[in-house]
């Protein structure tokens, strides 16, 4: 059997309410990377913009409606052999920050400077201080 190469377009969205970060936690038995922390988000739909991709994850994972302001920085890995991912990470913003998650995580954190680099993976980390992300909420 011949695998395809694939790759995925991803969308995140850094959303930044009073000065912290939104976060979500993995559910433990999630496909890939459960029980790690993140940033809300998740893949492009055919026919959708980036920023339609980001408003319907933003609420499908945690209930929110957003504005998306601006691209932050875009990255790629390979998460197998054959499957590459595009992410594209904006800075975003809401009105009220009341919380709904969906099945697909089991926590949610308001996060500041330090608890990000408490929380979140050495790879989000780097990619923050790389682009300068930490400077957000200064």
């Amino acid at each position: 059997m011949i695998s395809e190469n694939m790759i995925v377009i991803g969308v995140k969205g850094i959303i930044v309410h009073n000065g912290k970060v939104l976060i979500i936690k993995r559910a433990q038995d999630a496909h890939v990377g459960g029980h790690t922390w993140e940033c809300p988000g998740g893949k492009l739909e055919f026919g959708e913009s980036l920023e339609e991709a980001l408003i319907r994850e933003a609420k499908e994972e945690v209930g929110l409606d957003i504005q998306v302001e601006e691209l932050l920085y875009a990255t790629t890995f390979n998460t197998s052999s054959t499957r590459q991912v595009v992410l594209l990470t904006f800075r975003c913003s809401c009105k009220e920050n009341t919380i709904t998650l969906s099945n697909e995580h089991s926590e949610f954190y308001w996060a500041n400077k330090d608890e990000l680099y408490e929380s979140l993976p050495v790879h989000i980390l780097t990619d923050f201080q790389k682009y300068n992300i930490f400077e957000l909420l200064n």
